[in-house]
């Protein structure tokens, strides 16, 4: 996601070592949304407390899958439990504290100033009764609460490379806070719930007079600003009461960098932190814990580099493999545990998925790369092997082979050829089916003694072979965009992909990130070229007039269909031009690297990204489908807003009556200043300081337009 240096530092260190780029650049920058939770928020209910109390030993390293924490530990959902983001982490999958509300949209309160953002809250544990020995609990039962943590914004390059990160680090004001805390039990007045009031035809009233409450007999409501006839206003209808809760400081961090703590010691990648419960007031039925953040925007570097308005997700911590137990002591450290770090790779050499009547064995990669770590203090005898799995037969196993793995602590990640890079033994089998898909299951896992945790241990990839190529894996961790600095900006993106037979193009898959205020919104033509000894060639058709789909509209892939099928063999590459500097923010999935497959051009000249990512764009082969009842994209009313930069008023040039459209004008926040009707074809600023705004021209509450507006 978005980071407030990396961007402003990469376009330095390029221009400094190629001067040419001085005309045009390629940027990662953030995402205003994470689509995972923004979906997941549409289909799960909200996060409940337990009827019961859990008991010891609380233990999550958030292995078990991606999204939303576990339930049954946690009663909050702002937190995003996933593999994207961390950098060799002590097991597979953690908990990020980012600038994300639980719907996966940058918080309403978001400012540049330090901000509460998310919280990660335990579900009511049980710290009144030892059950071991049947018998209440004590100080002397040696209570320990343990976790891992990481700022975000790192890179496994050792010395960091400035276009491998991901993420952003907070900035010193910002914070990671550990709180203890219960239930009172006691109900306390937390606010109110409020109804509207339409004033009469002659009412009208002042700051600071008073009217008796229309929903609240004997209560007496005082106006906080003047309101006038046919106004809406809230009048409170009825008091909010709530659990009262006792929540008590115990640790806090403020932000830094990975690559401090990495100068410090190179296999510091999380920190541990390890507290004693040692406060009589905590051993209660009802104990919670609780980790917060604050975060902040920083927008002035954006605009600095004409990056401007990405009021972006920023300022993550990563939170590991959490414990809370008795009989524990200042040493206790080490989990007894082996575990996968990362999730496990494709059996394809380049493809994350490939069409496949277009797969032959020769796509098949020599190795899988397993990053694997011993967590515990000693030495440990291990086994791996994995199975491949198709329509529930299995198709291959692999020998099982032991290997001693030495501690993280010491030697990093367990490297032996036979776990870490073990041979792949076998190649697809080609049915003569439209599609097919492959379980591959991984197993790392201790021999002779019983790990912590065995969740862990297991490791699963799906190999998905249907009618598209895929360098991503689905999932954008940033958004990558193409500015040009030349008079009339002219840039191109274009991805590289080799058929293995001829075949025809049927439809090009994009997915657009959805920006702050839909600034990424303007047309681009969809490009495809042949191969020019590596690099994209002769244009073999164009399509203009396209515009980006958001996530908001479908959270998946958009379609974008030429007019008639296009005839291909060879290599060949599919993009888009742009002749604008709006930044189109399309999908980069930072954990796979197309590097070497992907072009960039803002001059005469393609160049090769500096960036480790994919873009998320997938060329469609085959027959044809039919693809009814499937969103496409459909053009917009063309408009024109003008001057840009305006000393007041802006011009609307449109072959259509304006009439029936609105508009609206935000900030670079994204705060909505007015929102009003068209009456003519000019919208103004007058009232407006100097900065930056943007308008959004909407029909039938659509949104048709959005423009950046800059007033002088």
């Amino acid at each position: 996601m978005i980071s407030k240096t990396k961007t402003i530092l990469t376009f330095l260190g390029i221009l400094f070592c190629l001067p040419l780029l001085t005309v045009g650049q390629e940027y990662v920058t953030g995402l205003s949304q994470n689509p995972v939770l923004v979906k997941a928020a549409k289909q799960a209910p909200h996060a409940t407390r337990n009827a019961t109390a859990v008991k010891l030993p609380f233990v999550d390293d958030f292995s078990g899958g991606v999204g939303y924490p576990d339930a049954k530990l946690w009663t909050d959902r702002t937190a995003f439990v996933n593999n994207s983001y961390p950098v060799i982490p002590p097991s597979i999958g953690v908990a990020t504290l980012d600038a994300l509300d639980a719907n996966g949209r940058v918080y309403a309160h978001a400012d540049r100033s330090s901000f509460p953002a998310d919280t990660l809250t335990s579900q009511p544990i049980r710290l009144d009764s030892n059950f071991t020995h049947h018998r209440a609990m004590s100080i002397g039962d040696s209570l320990y609460f343990s976790f891992y943590y990481q700022p975000g914004g790192g890179c496994k390059a050792t010395p960091a490379v400035e276009w491998e990160r991901i993420g952003d680090a907070p900035e010193f004001d910002d914070e990671l806070i550990l709180e203890f805390g219960y239930s009172t039990g006691n109900m306390i007045f937390t606010g109110y719930i409020y109804g509207e009031y339409i004033l009469g035809p002659n009412e009208y009233h002042i700051t600071g007079d008073t009217i008796d409450n229309p929903f609240m007999p004997g209560c007496i409501f005082i106006f906080e600003n003047d309101a006038f006839a046919g106004e809406t206003i809230l009048i409170p209808t009825d008091s909010v009461f709530g659990e009262e809760y006792v929540w008590n400081r115990v640790w806090s961090a403020n932000g830094t960098t990975l690559d401090t703590w990495l100068s410090e010691n190179p296999l510091q990648y999380f920190k541990q932190v390890l507290i004693p419960i040692t406060d009589p007031q905590y051993l209660r039925n009802n104990f919670q814990f609780r980790f917060r953040n604050y975060a902040s925007l920083d927008l002035d570097s954006w605009s600095s580099s004409n990056i401007i308005g990405w009021a972006s997700n920023c300022d993550q911590w990563h939170i590991d493999y959490i414990r809370l137990n008795t009989d524990r002591s200042a040493n206790d450290i080490y989990p007894n545990d082996v575990t996968y770090v990362s999730p496990a790779t494709s059996a394809l050499t380049q493809y994350q998925a490939m069409p496949w009547h277009q797969y032959r064995t020769t796509d098949m990669a020599s190795n899988f790369h397993n990053e694997l770590a011993n967590i515990s203090s000693s030495t440990k005898n291990t086994f791996y092997n994995y199975k491949v799995t198709h329509n529930g037969t299995n198709v291959y196993t692999s020998q099982v082979n032991n290997e001693n793995a030495t501690p993280f602590t010491t030697n990093g990640l367990h490297d032996y050829t036979f776990h870490a890079n073990p041979a792949i033994g076998f190649a697809y089998t080609y049915d003569n089916e439209d599609s097919a898909e492959f379980v591959i299951t991984h197993v790392f896992r201790m021999e002779g003694s019983t790990d912590e945790l065995t969740r862990n241990d297991t490791c699963v990839f799906k190999q998905k072979f249907e009618n598209y190529y895929a360098y991503d894996d689905g999932t954008a961790e940033a958004g990558y965009c193409l500015l040009s600095s030349q008079g009339s900006p002219e840039a191109s993106l274009a991805v590289q992909f080799t058929l293995a037979e001829p075949d025809t193009l049927r439809c090009v898959r994009m997915w657009f990130n959805s920006a702050l205020n839909d600034e990424n919104v303007d047309y681009f033509t969809l490009m495809v070229w042949g191969d020019n000894n590596g690099q994209p060639g002769e244009v073999l058709y164009s399509l203009d007039s396209q515009l980006p789909y958001h996530a908001d509209d479908f959270l998946d892939f958009a379609n974008y269909y030429p007019e008639e099928p296009i005839a291909l063999e060879g290599t060949f590459y599919v993009g888009f031009c742009q002749r604008h500097n709006t930044q189109l923010n399309l999908g980069f999935d930072q954990n796979n690297d197309a590097r070497g497959h992907f072009f960039y051009k803002t001059t005469n000249e393609w160049r090769e990204s500096f960036y480790k990512g994919a873009p998320m764009i997938r060329p469609v082969v085959g027959k044809a489908y039919d693809h009814s009842g499937i969103a496409v994209h459909t053009q917009a009313p063309a408009l024109k807003l003008y001057p840009n930069p305006t000393s007041g008023n802006v011009n609307i040039q449109t072959d259509e009556d304006v009439y029936g459209l609105e508009y609206q004008i935000f900030d670079i926040y994204g705060r909505l200043l007015q929102t009003n009707s068209l009456t003519s074809e000019s919208i103004s600023l007058t009232d407006y300081a100097s900065g930056i705004y943007i308008v959004k021209i909407l029909k039938d509450n659509h949104i048709i337009q959005t423009e950046k507006i800059i007033k002088k």
